[in-house]
């Protein structure tokens, strides 16, 4: 303390030197010149009488505390408990799991709820046919949202995504994002999701948006392939996680024949307090579902529910594992027992000897850890006897 005090004491003693106030003096007399030979130059021209320095900090936040708590308190859903206004969020699904169906379903509930007003949705549509178009675009009108698909519009300006993005900046510049949710449908569509540049350069017109109150929800895809412990793995630059507030997977557990589809919600993102955890299910389209029935029967699922979910989802990673990991032994138990016959652990080691059953040299350790990657899934385990010895059935799922 007494070496702080004493170097606080010499600090305070040190004046500005001379030379630096002339040296001040010179670069105000340099600036000056530069003004007048390049008049309007941002760089060196004050603006309303302010340095470069001044500019800056009138930058700074804390003259705008007011206006941003007022922001913050109008703050609301756009998907109850999960997406709020003023965000960046991506959500990610793999192909054909219904993103879309997903994404519709809640945002007409939200309006018809009155969370959000269907005007302030804008909806680019750049990832469906003409049918489809035409199809959620009757839908859309009948919320009274905003659905846009560049390939067919009508103003030559806006014919791509750069013109979309241009468009939304000028938005933000005239002061009409404020409370406007935008939906990029899909955002592969909007920059190529594996280049980091172009990736950030889209993101940054996105973030802008929202700090002038807007909302933006991207929604992309998943590699064709899970992780090898069979998570989803999102289809782009790893810095995109970065960039934007929520990110969440969509993890469908039911195959495209079961009459609900059911998916988790895995959170990889969220900047709320509470951090989202639960599910969604909707009716699967088919020859007795039509297209807007599956948009409106998207509901949230309960909590008992979502345990059932994560039970299905561990039962799908460690399938995936054993396809992966285990692939002649997997096909191996799926020919042999087909037949619905219940066999016990021995009898199926014993099948490995059989170089007609077993013409890849599946081995008893790889067999057996096949076996415990499936039990509880696609192998039903009964145990019989004194000694519980472990029968099985195949289970199709």
């Amino acid at each position: 303390m007494d070496d702080w005090e004493w170097y606080v004491q010499e600090q305070n003693k040190i004046s500005v030197p001379p030379s630096q106030i002339k040296q001040s003096s010179a670069w105000a007399e340099k600036e000056k010149a530069i003004n007048e030979t390049f008049p309007g130059n941002p760089y060196f021209t004050k603006q309303n009488g302010s340095s470069a320095l001044s500019r800056l900090m009138s930058a700074s936040v804390n003259g705008r505390i007011e206006e941003l708590e007022e922001r913050l308190a109008q703050e609301r859903d756009v998907i109850p408990g999960m997406i709020t206004t003023g965000t960046v969020t991506l959500v990610y699904a793999p192909s054909g799991a219904g993103k879309t169906v997903w994404i519709l379903g809640n945002l007409f509930q939200s309006i018809r709820n009155n969370l959000i007003r269907g005007s302030d949705v804008i909806y680019f549509n750049e990832d469906d046919g003409a049918k489809g178009v035409l199809q959620k675009a009757k839908m859309g009108k009948r919320h009274g949202m905003n659905m846009i698909t560049l390939a067919n519009s009508v103003d030559p300006n806006l014919r791509k995504t750069d013109d979309a993005l241009r468009m939304l900046d000028q938005i933000r510049i005239e002061g009409e994002a404020n409370g406007k949710i935008v939906i990029c449908d899909t955002l592969k569509k909007f920059a190529p999701v594996l280049n980091k540049g172009d990736m950030r350069d889209v993101l940054h017109v996105f973030r802008e948006f929202a700090a002038a109150g807007g909302t933006v929800i991207l929604l992309g895809h998943c590699n064709k392939h899970r992780s090898m412990d069979g998570r989803l793995i999102y289809e782009g630059v790893g810095d995109l996680k970065s960039d934007v507030d929520n990110m969440f997977g969509l993890d469908p557990v039911n195959d495209k024949f079961a009459a609900y589809q059911e998916l988790l919600v895995i959170n990889e993102k969220d900047r709320s307090q509470i951090s989202f955890e639960g599910g969604f299910k909707y009716k699967q389209t088919s020859a007795v579902v039509q297209y807007e029935e599956s948009v409106d029967s998207v509901e949230f699922m309960s909590t008992d529910d979502i345990s059932e979910l994560k039970e299905k989802q561990r039962a799908q990673i460690n399938i995936g594992k054993a396809i992966s990991k285990y692939e002649d032994e997997y096909v191996l138990l799926s020919s042999v027992m087909k037949s619905n016959k219940m066999w016990s652990q021995s009898e199926l080691v014993d099948l490995l000897r059989d170089e007609e059953v077993n013409p890849n040299g599946c081995t008893r350790k790889k067999l057996l850890n096949c076996i415990d990657l499936l039990k509880g899934n696609n192998l039903q385990l009964e145990r019989r006897g004194e000694h519980g010895k472990k029968f099985y059935r195949w289970n199709p799922m």
